[in-house]
């Protein structure tokens, strides 16, 4: 049995089922949902916050309520509605006092409020509290208490908002007329522009880098997806003996090759699918893409984006049919895949100082590495184009380490096949490798 009919039996045997069908359609539209639906949910899915202010300085309690109700953000985006406590408390007031004290040594790591506020927040009668000390001038320190502290649009909203009602008390008692003031402290919006070869384009920092990753997670998904898939089906056909069959009509290098290659090239065509249907709708401008999108997803990003596709998928496959071949059941081969899922997994964590820095020493190092080649110098083009020389070695590189790893997966896998019972050793899998 040649190597060719290896490789169109595996790629049909793959190509003709139901599952590459369905996960071919439903890929894309869950792709699309974890993108949309947040920001809908973000939208839709918030409720109306009540927040008191308990404010014992004079300075921020009114100003915030007026710029609460005149706010677009506060009453829209973030259905915020702000309200003077009933009556302030002086024993609150009091135990303020004692905590500002106590933070010029450390930093407690509770603040006792009166029963009645508590009682208050916990019941959900209200979702929060914020408490202005007196001395909030000198020391910029404001309180705030609730259920959920985890709204950062909510924070953020009431730190610059009560940042501003300072700025503008501290100035206006300096004698300067008020317009002027808020004209001084008026925000900045930022926009962001990507410089590339072809020309200067808009572009989001969050789109960028929401991006980014996302082009990440399909790439290494699709890497551990049909790496895992080479690994069951050697495992199945190693104890169905159907490996022995097809050992009988061929040599164990053509069957290890064949069986990549042809699953390889089943995924190849799912990508080539997935690029079609994603050059299609962006071509739609009535569905309303944002133009950074169209901006981020460029033919060059598309081409690297298979050229590092293949060079993960091979490079992966190939350790996760060595396993396949010298495993005997799945439990075995769930302890050793673990080390390699981990290594798909580690630019997840690297890719955070990607999107700050894509070109410092230690992110140049970890892209050059070829098992991390294919998602970290992925990424950094994603970010910023690299220096092409950069590129180029770290696909030079990543292929050359291919090939040796074919090279010492044949000869493991044509071992570890006939190997049934005893569960292997890492040194009896090296011994393998070292057979002529």
């Amino acid at each position: 049995m040649k190597i060719w009919t290896i490789i169109k039996k595996e790629y049909r045997d793959i190509v003709k089922k139901k599952s590459f069908l369905i996960a071919t359609i439903l890929t894309p539209a869950m792709m699309a949902a974890f993108i949309f639906i947040p920001a809908l949910i973000a939208k839709v899915g918030r409720e109306e916050k009540i927040i008191e202010i308990a404010d014992y300085s004079g300075v921020i309690r009114q100003p915030l309520l007026e710029k609460s109700r005149n706010s677009e953000e506060a009453t829209g985006l973030l259905k915020l509605k702000f309200q003077s406590i009933k009556e302030k408390s002086q024993k609150q007031e009091d135990l303020i006092k004692v905590y500002e004290q106590r933070i010029a040594d450390k930093e407690p790591a509770s603040l006792e409020l009166v029963p009645e506020y508590s009682k208050r927040i916990l019941d959900e009668t209200i979702a929060g509290l914020i408490l202005v000390p007196g001395n909030v001038k000198e020391t910029r320190r404001i309180y705030f208490c609730a259920l959920n502290v985890s709204d950062l649009m909510t924070n953020k909203y009431i730190t610059s908002t009560v940042r501003k009602i300072l700025s503008e008390k501290i100035l206006t008692e300096q004698n300067i007329e008020l317009k002027i003031v808020e004209e001084a402290i008026r925000d900045i919006k930022l926009n962001t522009f990507k410089v590339k070869k072809e020309g200067t384009t808009k572009a989001g920092s969050k789109l960028e880098y929401t991006m980014s990753f996302i082009m990440l997670a399909i790439l290494l998904s699709i890497i551990m997806i049909y790496g895992q898939l080479i690994m069951r089906v050697v495992i199945e056909e190693k104890n169905n003996r159907i490996i022995e069959v097809l050992i009988s009509s061929t040599n164990a290098q053509s069957l290890f090759y064949g069986k990549i290659i042809g699953i390889g090239l089943a995924g190849l065509t799912q990508v080539g699918v997935w690029a079609l249907l994603a050059a299609a709708v962006l071509s739609r401008s009535p569905l309303g893409i944002d133009a950074g999108i169209l901006n981020f997803l460029t033919p060059e990003l598309a081409i690297y984006f298979v050229i590092f596709f293949i060079i993960g998928y091979f490079m992966y496959s190939i350790l996760f049919a060595i396993v396949g071949a010298a495993v005997n059941s799945d439990y075995e081969a769930q302890q050793f895949s673990a080390p390699i899922s981990y290594l798909l997994f580690i630019p997840f964590v690297i890719g955070v100082v990607v999107t700050q820095s894509a070109n410092t020493p230690l992110v140049i190092i970890t892209s050059m590495f070829p098992l991390f080649t294919p998602t970290l110098m992925f990424m950094r083009i994603s970010i910023t184009v690299p220096p092409f020389f950069q590129v180029a070695l770290s696909i030079i590189l990543s292929i050359l380490f291919t090939m040796f790893l074919a090279w010492v997966g044949a000869k493991i896998f044509r071992v570890g096949i006939l190997m049934y019972g005893k569960r292997p050793t890492v040194n009896q899998i090296i011994k393998w490798a070292r057979y002529k």
